[in-house]
This record gives C-alpha cells, structure tokens and sequence, in this order.
C-alpha cells in the first residue's frame, strides 16, 4: 500500500469517529485527504471499502502482535494468551475504533456486517487453534464452542464494567479471569463429549473461507521495493534487517528461524517513522508466510 492511500485512510477514519460513518460524505474525505475525486476511485471502490481497509489494518496490526508475543516463548503460557486476546481491545481503543464499529452495527449496510462477521469468524478460528496449543489434541472437538464461550464472557464482563464502573480496567485482567474459568468447563466438556456448534463451525470456516496465500517470491518482492524506499541515514539497523530478510529469503533452503528471530525486530526498527505502516504490512505477511510453511511440515509429517 502506498503511503498517499494510508493518508486517506487515516483522514477517513479520523471523520468517521468525528462525525461517524453515515454522515461522512465522499468530499469530506476529499478536503481531509487534500486529493481528487478520481485518485481517491483509484484506492477505493467505495466509502464502504475505505472503511474496511480502515477495519483491516488495525486486525492485521493485532496479528503482527501476537505473533511476536509468542517469539521465544511457551505456546501453552495462559499468560501469553490472555495477553494475545487482550490486543485486539487493546488496538480498538487505541485506535478509536469503537464508534466506527458502533456506526456499522447502526446502519444496517449488509455489505459491512458480513465484513465485520467475517473478520469475527477468523478471530474465534485463530482462538479455537490457541485452546487447542494450550489445552492439547482431546480438547480439538471442543475448542470452537469453548472460544465461543471466551469471547461471550469477556464481551459480557466489560459490557458490564462499563455499566457499573467509572474506572478504566486493564483488558488482560478480565481476560485472565475469563481463561480460569474456561479452565473449568473445558475438561467438563471433554469429560461428557459436549459440543455444541464446534464441528459444525469447523466445517463453514473451512468451506467459507479462502487464506491468502504468500510466496517466498512476493515477500522478496515486497522488501525489495520497501528497501528502495529507505533513504535516511537514521535507518541503518532497519536497512540491515530489510537485507538480511531478503537474502534468508533467496536461499535454498530457507531459514525459518533466521526470519523468525529478525522479523519483530525488523517491524520494531521503523516504529515512529514514516515508514512504520509498510514494515507492519510486510511483517503480517511474512508471519502468514512462517504460518504456511508450519502448516506444511505438519500435514508432511502426518
């Protein structure tokens, strides 16, 4: 993504929590972004794509998160996962998109609710495969209904907070609390053989949707052009790792664990530069890269 299409989606964001989503017209958007009616067709199909672009970044922001957090650590760490959990919240808030998503839930745009849904869907299927990390292969029948439950009881409890309370509450502490209690009504579900929507879910995730799929050829690609871009001198540890991504990349046998260690600190490199959105963009995509080739090796070794 070109950095003229991020300025439009962070003017177009700023106006739909300003003035919200229905009432933002496409010339709003125009005098904020300071661009054409004709460049802003060229990104957008729609008001409504612009606003799911604006939806998208800040999920692929939450995926590079997670994906780092698990760096060096133990897959089945509670603690790690209630943090996982807690960064999407954690990005909605901080990047003002509850009232953008309040603003769908209102308008009653069909388009948009299946965006919003499906992004929900990944969410739960992302979580489902997290329990079965921590809760091992017998909670597999279970762990849809059980990452249902999860993200019920949280939605409920801060629903509830915000009610009641004044104060601010830390989201990874309502989280936490929310895993002790699955720690309870998971073995009681697997000791009874209790599932309620889980296989079915499986099966309309599976069928429904498609995973973008990334190739070692497109990621080169990618930072080759990223790499062209960076011409400050400030930059050097980034450049270093830009060019040791790419080299790991060309080689034969590709070093997974290489590009494991360096890709965080690659993304980290450009925080706070005019750089930063490109490097998280890059950074989610080698992750699905990393993600693809884990996959492989298990269907491989079955």
């Amino acid at each position: 993504m070109n950095n003229r299409k991020r300025q439009v989606i962070v003017a177009s964001q700023k106006l739909f929590v300003e003035k919200g989503f229905q009432n933002t017209s496409i010339q709003d958007i125009l005098d904020e972004s300071h661009i054409s009616k004709g460049t802003f067709y060229n990104y957008f199909a729609s008001k409504n794509e612009c606003l799911i672009a604006i939806i998208a970044k800040g999920r692929e922001e939450a995926d590079v998160r997670k994906h780092e957090m698990l760096i060096g650590q133990d897959p089945k760490d509670k603690n790690i996962l209630a943090k996982q959990i807690a960064v999407l919240m954690q990005i909605n808030r901080d990047q003002n998109l509850i009232p953008i998503f309040e603003s769908i839930f209102h308008s009653g745009d069909p388009e948009l609710k299946e965006v919003v849904m499906r992004f929900h869907l990944n969410e739960l299927n992302w979580l489902a495969k997290r329990i079965v990390d921590i809760y091992g292969e017998e909670s597999k029948p279970h762990c849809y209904d059980a990452a249902i439950l999860t993200f019920g009881m949280i939605q409920h409890m801060l629903h509830i907070w915000k009610i009641t309370r004044e104060d601010s509450l830390d989201p990874v502490l309502i989280v936490k609390y929310v895993i002790q209690q699955l720690d309870a009504i998971l073995p009681a579900q697997i000791e009874k053989g209790e599932h309620f929507l889980g296989c079915d879910l499986a099966k309309y995730l599976h069928e429904n949707f498609k995973h973008k799929y990334v190739t070692k050829e497109y990621l080169v690609e990618q930072l080759n052009g990223f790499s062209e871009g960076l011409i400050e001198d400030d930059l050097q540890a980034g450049k270093e790792y830009t060019a040791c991504l790419i080299k790991s990349l060309q080689e034969e046998t590709i070093p997974y664990y290489i590009i494991e260690a360096i890709v965080s600190p690659f993304n980290t490199s450009f925080k706070g530069t005019k750089h930063a959105a490109e490097a998280q963009e890059i950074a989610n995509l080698i992750w699905l890269f990393i993600k693809q080739n884990n996959n492989l090796n298990i269907l491989n070794s079955n």
